[in-house]
């Protein structure tokens, strides 16, 4: 716009003037239309800004915080690893370092050892007996009178034999008639674990030891046999692998799979782990699958059971036909396939996890700080919760029917009122925060998660299959994938058998060289009844396979 003096402005007729005005009103108006999409633009930009913070420092948190969710609640509270690093842990730099420090010795307190805890120990252990004699001169010199014995002193040490290997020589006799009359016999010999093999039922159950309890993968076990003089590929070994499970332990595995049906209760969860080559075909990088592992309630279960089950993906299928004989409860962490197989069965129903409905609580405390959290909703929502866990705690020594009726007399009303909170604070939040989708997660798995309330054998949580999972875990950082799906398959057997083996206080590498060694005499029987002899619970398998560990 021409902008004109004061002169020219007082020449200007009233037409003239309204002109001018009216522009200059619309040029206003304009600049605010503007100014408010710059305001609202930038209010999106900072509330996206704030959620990717958000979203990074919950990152940070799972990927190099504490993992503890116990410790989310409690200010000041140190971990065990952090009474190693206490100095790092609470040190304070805006405290001044004092000018001189005065040393005060306190007397140390040394706690005493209890009686008989190393006899206790090595009790059960093969002893070699060293004896530590004075020579008969010696004692002649010493006590020219005559001497006498008094009780020996006995020391223990511990002693090992590192990777000892023996070759078993069977020499078969085999006899003739002196008459030769062509009558030949032989004497009968063990039946080879695989036919023309070095493989014995030892080293075979030392491998699986090594691999599936230890988390030792196969070609570091490999490379400590060639280390001792023994040329093992680790080809050869993964061969003794697969065909111990598909030959033998699957007889087992079945049996136990069969027998988990009895359970009311059963908790499922799953992990992704990734295969080099499905079936033939080699994929670039690794397919990932999953595992997926399927517990009993050990609380209510006359025997605890453990199974993995390694399939291809994560669709609904696999779970629907490992459950296809299941009738009761499947507690689950909201995963929707479960949902759609309780939908499709009346004799089936699914409980949810309170522990998965706290746990992004608990990240957004931890990510923050305690003291940031206090007044947030999240802190607010994890509060309420572990409330109803440390109530439902206090009702464990109960029986099922009494557990379901303090359930209704003292939970009940909380788990009311918990989701009447959520709902009204889900409607303050933003729904795609942290926060708004952690409220989303109760309000969306209230059905499954009231379950509990129903019934008195049903647990609050998941954390049984969380457990059951865990050695998985652990041992997939070592190995990192798996070559072939028929590995993992044998894998999944395996490891069902010494999770199995552990819950029901058995020495895992023991009861696989008892199976091994049992079931490859039985290969042909079609009566499977001697299966029930082997199953880990049965009398003459806790007499040859106790474990000596004890939980403190």
């Amino acid at each position: 716009m021409l902008q004109l003096s004061e002169e020219q402005l007082n020449t200007l007729n009233k037409e003239a003037l309204i002109i001018i005005v009216a522009s200059l009103q619309d040029q206003l108006s304009s600049m605010r239309e503007q100014l408010d999409t710059a305001n609202a633009q930038l209010s999106d930009t900072n509330r996206q800004i704030e959620l990717l913070t958000e979203q990074i420092r919950i990152m940070n948190q799972r990927k190099f915080g504490k993992q503890s969710e116990a410790a989310a609640g409690f200010e000041g509270q140190l971990t065990l690893f952090d009474y190693f690093n206490e100095a790092e842990v609470t040190q304070d730099p805006s405290i001044p370092e004092p000018e001189e420090i005065s040393e005060i010795v306190i007397s140390s307190y040394k706690r005493s050892k209890a009686k008989g805890k190393r006899e206790e120990d090595l009790d059960g252990l093969p002893a070699r007996i060293f004896e530590h004699k004075l020579s008969e001169e010696e004692l002649a010199e010493k006590f020219p009178n005559g001497y006498k014995e008094l009780p020996v002193e006995i020391y223990k040490r511990l002693h090992i034999i590192p990777e000892t290997f023996i070759v078993d020589e069977h020499h078969v006799h085999v006899y003739a008639s002196k008459t030769n009359d062509g009558t030949i016999m032989k004497a009968p010999r063990p039946r080879d674990l695989f036919r023309n093999s070095i493989a014995t039922p030892a080293l075979v159950a030392s491998i699986l030891n090594g691999k599936y309890v230890n988390a030792l993968p196969i070609e570091r076990q490999s490379r400590a046999f060639k280390s001792n003089g023994i040329n093992l590929e680790s080809n050869t070994l993964c061969n003794w692998v697969i065909k111990s499970a598909e030959t033998y332990l699957s007889m087992v595995y079945d049996r136990i799979h069969e027998l988990i049906y009895d359970s009311q209760v059963i908790h499922a969860d799953e992990t992704p782990v990734k295969v080099m080559r499905i079936d033939k075909d080699k994929i670039a990088g690794g397919k990932k699958t999953y595992m997926w592992v399927y517990r009993n309630n050990p609380r209510t279960a006359k025997h605890p059971i453990v199974l993995y089950d390694w399939q291809p993906s994560r669709r609904a299928d696999h779970p629907r036909d490992f459950l296809k004989g299941f009738s009761g409860t499947v507690v689950t962490d909201g995963y929707q396939v479960y949902h759609k197989i309780g939908k499709e069965r009346q004799d089936l129903q699914v409980a949810g996890c309170w522990i998965h409905a706290r746990r992004p609580f608990a990240d957004f405390i931890k990510s923050v700080g305690t003291k940031n959290a206090k007044d947030s909703v999240a802190f607010e929502a994890y509060e309420k919760i572990t409330e109803l866990l440390h109530l439902d705690n206090g009702f464990d020594d109960l029986s099922n029917k009494d557990r379901q009726k303090q359930r209704q007399l003292v939970l009940a009303d909380k788990v009311d009122a918990y989701f009447v909170w959520v709902k009204e604070k889900y409607a303050q939040v933003t729904h795609n925060s942290i926060i708004g989708k952690a409220l989303a997660y109760s309000i969306h798995q209230e059905q499954f998660l009231r379950l509990f309330l129903t019934d008195g054998r049903i647990p609050m949580d998941n954390n049984y299959a969380e457990q059951a999972i865990r050695p998985f875990t652990i041992a997939r950082k070592n190995f990192v994938l798996m070559e072939s799906s028929k590995g993992a398959s044998a894998s999944a057997m395996i490891f069902s058998l010494a999770e199995t083996a552990k819950a029901n206080g058995l020495n895992t590498y023991d009861y696989f060289e008892l199976l091994l060694s049992e079931l490859s005499k039985h290969q042909d029987d079609h009566d499977r009844s001697f299966l029930e002899d082997l199953l880990p619970w049965s009398k003459n398998v806790q007499l040859k396979c106790p474990s000596k560990y004890k939980k403190s």
